[in-house]
């Protein structure tokens, strides 16, 4: 069940003190008369969610509790819990296991805007403005009791006056817990808290649809329609998909035709803003997204494969191009000139982003030239006698190497000489009458 095993430290979200200082109107750079002092308590701005873990894995016995904002239909939910054994509480007390969502910070929790600044650098800079004892007491004993080591206040408060020339102050949002919700922020500490993602993608199991290119074709057809409710049973597909075998042709459907989707009702609907979830997008996030940044999204998942590139190219070609020297995923290796002005110029080839040196150019122009010149100035007919010559030559040698492979004796070679000449002189004593020499 979970991660039992594991210290409840691990999983606590802590909350951080500050002492908030707000002036009294008749103060100035160089002088306080008074103000008001209390401790607020909140999540800085440097803690985005209350996630504190990943890779959940189903077990049998576990028990979820999800927050408010996580976007998952309950019927699938009850479908998931029947197939591997989980239940879903509504009491965080009893859960081991909680799941959090995207919108989950701003439903249990409400956000102030404010200017920070270090404590004791405030501190001494209103000992040396502020004449009133009873104040700086006040500000002293906030800050013993709380343990805060920063303070906070608007603009005005912090810029003109309270941080004037004594030091660096940056801004930013301190979430406090709402009241109706500190019970079950306070029962969730300790345990470990999931991205909403992590449960999506066990919600549509391998019998759901999977997008490919066919049924992405047929999506498009859709989405191009001029019928909304064709526009809404596209959305009803993509809700209903296999997430982690379609995620390719969602993200390109989702920046496609963002624009009929975002004019759609059905992105409300809890199956949709589930598909959503699994991208940690809400409603509002819908819009029109460049091939890299899909890039990016997919290979945040583990998901990217070369083909997913391939097909991310030949979908968005002509904004790749136009935006390359933009990109950090694409880039450009070579751009080169047509053939007919390679020809012109003598090359065989040309590449301008990453050159040839010069003398290699010029000796492919030179050789290419001298080629031409031999083509011109030896006719057909001395190739052929010199291809029949050297078919010749090839005769004599295998003849040469024929009789190596047979040698004959010296007495053979005399006796076959004699022979040869007494059948010179039969052939002749009984010719022509011709005299011989």
């Amino acid at each position: 069940m979970g991660e039992d095993n594991a210290s409840p430290n691990l999983y606590k979200t802590s909350m951080e003190k500050y002492v908030h200082i707000e002036l009294h109107g008749d103060n100035n750079h160089d002088h306080i008369s008074g103000f008001n002092v209390k401790i607020i308590e909140g999540l800085g701005t440097d803690v985005p969610d209350f996630v504190n873990s990943k890779g959940y894995v189903p077990k049998q016995g576990d028990m979820i509790y999800l927050l408010p904002g996580v976007n998952i239909p309950r019927v699938k939910l009850k479908d998931l819990a029947l197939n591997l054994g989980i239940r879903v509480v509504r009491d965080p007390e009893k859960a081991n296991i909680i799941f959090s969502g995207k919108s989950s910070m701003g439903k249990m929790t409400g956000s102030n805007w404010y200017y920070i600044a270090d404590a004791e650098v405030i501190l001494n800079n209103v000992k040396e403005i502020c004449k009133d004892e009873y104040y700086i007491e006040k500000l002293v004993t906030a800050l013993d009791a709380s343990g805060a080591t920063k303070i906070c206040s608007d603009w005005s408060d912090m810029r003109n006056c309270l941080a004037k020339d004594h030091g660096h102050f940056n801004s930013g949002y301190i979430y406090a817990v709402d009241e109706d919700h500190a019970d079950v922020y306070n029962a969730i500490q300790g345990k470990p808290i999931y991205n909403e993602t992590e449960l999506i993608t066990n919600i549509n199991g391998d019998d759901s649809t999977i997008i490919d290119e066919e049924v992405f074709q047929q999506l498009k057809n859709m989405f191009e329609s001029s019928d909304s409710d064709n526009h809404v049973l596209a959305m009803e597909i993509m809700a209903n998909s296999h997430y982690e075998k379609s995620v390719l042709y969602l993200q390109m459907l989702l920046s496609n035709y963002c624009y009929q989707i975002s004019n759609s009702h059905t992105k409300s609907h809890v199956n949709f803003k589930s598909m959503l979830s699994y991208f940690n997008w809400l409603p509002r996030d819908i819009g029109n997204r460049s091939a890299e940044t899909i890039v990016r999204i997919i290979d945040d998942k583990g998901l990217l494969t070369v083909d997913m590139i391939k097909r991310l190219y030949k979908e968005y070609t002509h904004s790749i191009h136009g935006n390359i020297n933009y990109d950090d995923v694409f880039e450009v290796k070579e751009i080169t000139i047509k053939q007919e002005y390679l020809d012109k110029l003598n090359l065989s080839s040309l590449n301008l982003i990453n050159p040839e040196p010069e003398e290699n150019l010029e000796v492919t122009s030179q050789l290419q030239e001298i080629m031409h010149m031999i083509d011109e100035i030896i006719p057909d007919e001395l190739i052929e006698a010199v291809l029949t010559d050297i078919k010749t030559n090839d005769f004599e040698i295998e003849l040469t190497a024929t009789e190596e492979s047979n040698p004959v004796s010296e007495s053979e070679l005399n006796k076959t000489e004699e022979e040869s000449n007494n059948n010179q002189i039969e052939e002749t004593n009984g010719g022509n009458d011709l005299d011989w020499f």
